[in-house]
């Protein structure tokens, strides 16, 4: 873990403690005015507080976990005011009628669906601080997607990937490979430091932390080898603890695909860099037949999240009535 990861995580855990530490009537005071007064900070403190000491991940809790229900806190709020909602003694009823609202705005329904666990995490952190006994997100289920999951985020194909490589600068070319070559998330690209990189080794590899702060070693492809070689003779003189990317933010990653799919003329809304994960797990398929392989290459915690690859691999093929 790197010294800065290190740094954040104690920050947050001592964010969390300053309240966790605070004397029961002192808690259960500060998250009744939190709520009374509708106060983002206030309320984001305790439901931050109450995710770092309850949740199984305590401080190692994902800064993307940490965004969505951020996000999902303030959607939350901008609503219940006008919806006359109390956020102390809300109705039976309110939690639905949040889902419904969300749905009503045609949000997808995964994004339904972290607005709600925001919700939820909202009023644990009330029930914990002592404010409230009140759960009124408990049996709320959004409706169903009616699009399967294999038409949202599709792969890049092989010739949008050949294209995309052909633009990419040194940087891209990287960012391109580990996804679509290794299957790393975005977080996962960002997170990856020098010394994770082994190119020296007679089969090189990655050191990858993944989700959960689970770290394993992923086999790089020949290229994905070759073009990390490229790009850390171009840095110059680098630490083990340096990023291999110098982008930074999620969002300006995928900013920088935007840019390459632009410039190869290759879609990127629908897949975005999350696209790349799923062109390797769907060549890895395509190649073995084998959902074991797959589960090992994409690092799933089981078969039933590599299930979808088969039916990426499938849509790839020729359809069986083409030349008919």
């Amino acid at each position: 873990m790197s010294f800065a990861l290190v740094q954040h995580n104690l920050e947050l855990q001592a964010r969390a403690d300053r309240l966790a530490a605070l004397d029961p009537e002192a808690l259960r005071r500060e998250a009744v005015r939190a709520a009374r007064d509708a106060d983002p900070e206030g309320l984001w403190g305790l439901v931050e507080a109450f995710l770092v000491t309850t949740g199984r991940r305590g401080a190692r809790v994902s800064d993307h976990t940490l965004s969505s229900y951020r996000i999902g806190l303030q959607v939350f709020l901008d609503w219940a005011g006008p919806a006359g909602v109390s956020l102390l003694r809300p109705g039976a009823r309110d939690g639905y009628r949040f889902a419904r609202h969300l749905e009503a705005l045609k949000l997808a329904p995964s994004s339904v669906r972290a607005r709600l666990a925001a919700g939820r995490a909202l009023y644990g952190a009330l029930r914990w601080s002592g404010a409230t006994e009140s759960a009124p997100f408990t049996d709320v289920r959004t409706a169903p997607d009616p699009t399967p999951r294999h038409e949202k985020r599709k792969p890049y194909t092989d010739a949008d990937l050949a294209a995309m490589l052909l633009v990419a600068g040194p940087q891209e070319t990287v960012i391109v490979l580990l996804g679509a070559h290794c299957g790393l998330r975005n977080a996962e690209m960002r997170g990856l430091a020098w010394g994770d990189v082994h190119l020296e080794s007679g089969a090189p590899f990655i050191n990858v932390l993944g989700k959960r702060g689970r770290r394993q070693d992923v086999a790089l492809s020949r290229s994905a080898a070759a073009a990390l070689r490229v790009w850390r003779g171009m840095r110059g003189a680098v630490k083990p603890s340096d990023p291999v990317l110098l982008i930074r933010s999620s969002r300006n990653l995928g900013r920088a695909v935007e840019r390459v799919c632009r410039a190869a003329g290759v879609t990127y809304e629908g897949r975005e860099v999350h696209g790349l994960r799923h062109s390797a797990g769907t060549k890895v398929y395509a190649a073995t037949n084998d959902l074991l392989a797959v589960r090992d290459t994409l690092r799933h915690r089981t078969i039933d999240s590599s299930e979808i690859y088969v039916d990426y691999a499938r849509a790839q093929q020729p359809k069986v009535n083409a030349d008919w």
